[in-house]
């Protein structure tokens, strides 16, 4: 006798096994090295052809009844993860990514290059005209810096924290800081405080923001951050490049590669430009071989990176990897990547 828990299990079973053999056709990489990897379904299958089989047998059992809805609820998240996962990486695979910064000078600088006038230089403050501009004659081919959008001022500032830092003196505003540096190299901009704009003020935004660098060749050298999805769609759709700023876990935890999967579907659903993220250090990376793995087919911006010669060269030889800073007053603006 067949009872509708059997048959759960069944058809669950039999879906979950079709869902990883799909999966290994389409992206074989990704799915012998997920986090269901085949020995993992394999027994799962079992588990519900068990539970199914029982179920026919012994029909009344609310213990049991209970066991197999179990089973089949988990077996169908299964099966729906693992064709997501497959999908999304199916369909990177295929994408070249030529829009994207790919020079061998992966090394950025960090809110420009600071000094502190020891050396007999003048001190130049972080998110500075000075420290931008002194990066960019060091060899720097881009510069992160920090932004707000002041709802009040109808204006970008650049500053990290609030209250504003003002480097002269004065609130320097993005505006004014294209006008003095914004003729050449790259700008990876943090906008802070993203999620917080409702949708009129992040429209008003958007617009200024297309006026400060409605300039020649600018908008395509501005890659503007945020970690709101849905903010930063707003930002892509208006025509800007986008780092998708994620926060995985330490490459070693067990649930790594499943954040990992979801933030690489938000990445891929939203169109974003790149993904941005910690690199970790050498002993417990961020960015280490599962994660690397996992994002193979995007490029990646990494931040907080330790000055370690040996981890630069290591993360610079990823073909994916793009853009790497690391401390605001280090001078790694000639480290080219080799052995791509």
């Amino acid at each position: 006798m067949i009872n509708r828990h059997s048959i759960l299990c069944f058809a669950a079973g039999a879906s979950l096994l079709a869902a990883k053999l799909v999966a290994v056709a389409a992206s074989p990489l990704s799915a012998s090295t997920g986090f269901f990897p085949q020995i993992t379904v394999v027994a799962f299958v079992f588990a519900l052809i068990w539970t199914g089989l029982r179920a026919r047998k012994v029909p009344g059992r609310i213990r049991l009844r209970w066991q197999a809805r179990l089973l089949v609820m988990v077996g169908w998240l299964m099966t729906g993860y693992i064709l997501t996962v497959g999908w999304v990486d199916h369909n990177l695979a295929k994408r070249t990514h030529d829009n994207v910064y790919n020079e061998p000078y992966k090394v950025w600088a960090t809110r420009g290059l600071v000094t502190d006038g020891s050396d007999g230089d003048p001190i130049r403050v972080r998110n500075s005209i000075e420290s931008i501009s002194y990066a960019f004659s060091r060899g720097a081919r881009g510069t992160e810096l920090d932004v707000y959008y002041d709802t009040e001022m109808s204006d970008f500032i650049v500053s990290h924290p609030r209250p504003y830092e003002k480097p002269n003196g004065t609130l320097l505003t993005l505006d004014v800081l294209f006008n003095a540096v914004g003729g050449d190299g790259y700008f990876w901009v943090d906008w802070k405080k993203l999620r917080h704009l409702d949708r009129s003020q992040l429209q008003a935004a958007l617009a200024r923001l297309k006026q400060i660098t409605d300039r020649p060749g600018l908008m395509n050298r501005v890659y503007v951050e945020g970690e709101a999805p849905f903010s930063l769609l707003a930002v892509r759709q208006a025509g800007f490049h986008t780092i998708y700023d994620c926060r995985p876990l330490i490459d070693s935890r067990i649930l790594s590669p499943v954040i990992v999967d979801v933030f690489k579907a938000v990445y891929y659903f939203g169109d974003f430009t790149v993904m941005g993220l910690q690199s970790g250090t050498r002993t417990e990376p961020i960015y280490g071989p599962k994660t690397h793995r996992a994002l193979r087919n995007i490029p990646v911006f990494l931040y907080h990176v330790s000055d370690d010669v040996e981890l630069l060269k290591q993360l610079a030889s990823f073909s994916n990897v793009r853009v790497i800073i690391i401390q605001q007053d280090i001078d790694r603006f000639g480290f080219i990547a080799q052995n791509q």
